[in-house]
């Protein structure tokens, strides 16, 4: 396959979260080496979520300003898969036939249907496989 790699929204929103230092480090670390080598993807779900999850009330990590300008960035530096009628029904299978939650399996039928063997996500097993679509924490201790 072509190596690439869909960024679920919650490696991007620890970047920017001061919470836990050593995941903020490694999703920087990881996102930057996956710009660099032009093998990073995100959807425009995942930047949907992006923006809610890091300009939300209760928690605010950016303001919407700061969130939009980072959203046109990660728009220009990565590969960008838009959410299809396809996707969606691929989705709907996903929770149908593997139980996913529906954000969830959107995301796995976006990697699917784009040939994108690898998601990394902390929201997965970490290791498993499903269909062709690899789920990896790279979050995790021991990752590097």
């Amino acid at each position: 396959m072509n190596g690439r790699v869909l960024l679920d929204t919650n490696i991007l929103v620890y970047i920017y979260d001061p919470l836990d230092a050593a995941k903020q480090t490694q999703a920087s670390a990881i996102t930057d080496r996956l710009i660099r080598s032009g093998k990073a993807v995100i959807s425009t779900q995942i930047m949907g979520e992006f923006f809610m999850a890091t300009t939300r009330s209760r928690r605010l990590l950016l303001t919407p300003a700061e969130a939009l300008e980072r959203m046109r960035i990660y728009l220009a530096a990565c590969h960008v898969v838009d959410i299809t009628r396809l996707i969606t029904l691929e989705a709907i299978r996903g929770v149908e036939t593997h139980n996913f939650q529906f954000w969830d399996a959107q995301i796995w039928a976006t990697a699917r249907l784009n040939q994108i063997e690898e998601i990394y996500s902390e929201d997965f097993a970490s290791g498993s496989m499903v269909e062709g679509v690899r789920f990896t924490n790279p979050l995790m201790s021991g990752f590097y």
